[in-house]
């Protein structure tokens, strides 16, 4: 194998580890010499090699997963304008986190569903965000329609919702207690967690809230 093959390859294992151990451990346990080791690399400088840094790598593991996301996300968009559904809160939920949940690696797990929770539920996140709205644009627009439903709410609190919505949904798909955790009802498990973030959305806005939100 040529010494470009072999970098490729040392590179995809890397984003590959990354992925399993940042959705396996977390953010924060995950470091880039444990993702070396992991994926049996010598050098525990590895991931600043291939990436320039950690951001770098999460950066590349979000360029490989993100298209298909967000073909699926376009696909489901288009189906949910041509029945004239762009108002119905329970569709655009569907289209938002539908695509993330049905996404599998090669060996059949969410993995990059994990990965995301993993993300979201770090204090660190923001760090890693830089280039994120852009490399989604059909999420974004799903967002606009969601915002075009309550025009009054800010921009800040639509986001924030889906955040906490997003963290709802990945938990209930993978921590869950008998009878939903049987793999015979993972679709009922993944219709309970939607429906429950198609009422989260449109909870209403609480004197307190409002008074936060000025």
């Amino acid at each position: 194998m040529a010494k470009n093959e072999r970098s490729a390859a040392a590179a995809e294992r890397l984003v590959e580890t990354a992925e399993r151990l940042i959705g396996d451990l977390g953010l924060d346990r995950a470091s880039a010499r444990e993702i070396s080791r992991a994926a049996g690399q010598k050098n525990n400088y590895a991931v600043q090699y291939h990436f320039g840094d950690y951001a770098g790598l999460i950066q590349a593991i979000r360029a490989r997963r993100l298209p298909e996301l967000e073909r699926h996300r376009a696909e489901m968009l288009a189906q949910v304008r041509a029945q004239g559904r762009e108002r119905d809160v329970r569709a655009l939920t569907e289209v938002l986190y539908r695509p993330l949940i049905d996404l599998r690696s090669a060996d059949g797990e969410r993995r990059f569903a994990r990965f995301v929770l993993a993300m979201l539920s770090s204090s660190h996140v923001e760090r890693f965000g830089a280039g994120l709205v852009e490399a989604m644009p059909v999420g974004s627009e799903v967002i606009g329609l969601f915002q075009a439903l309550w025009p009054d709410w800010p921009m800040s609190l639509i986001h924030e919702r889906q955040r906490l919505i997003a963290i709802l949904v990945l938990t209930s798909v993978f921590n869950r207690r008998p009878p939903y955790d049987a793999p015979a009802n993972d679709a009922a498990a993944i219709e309970n967690a939607l429906a429950m973030a198609a009422a989260a959305f449109a909870a209403p806005v609480g004197p307190a809230l409002a008074n936060a939100l000025g």
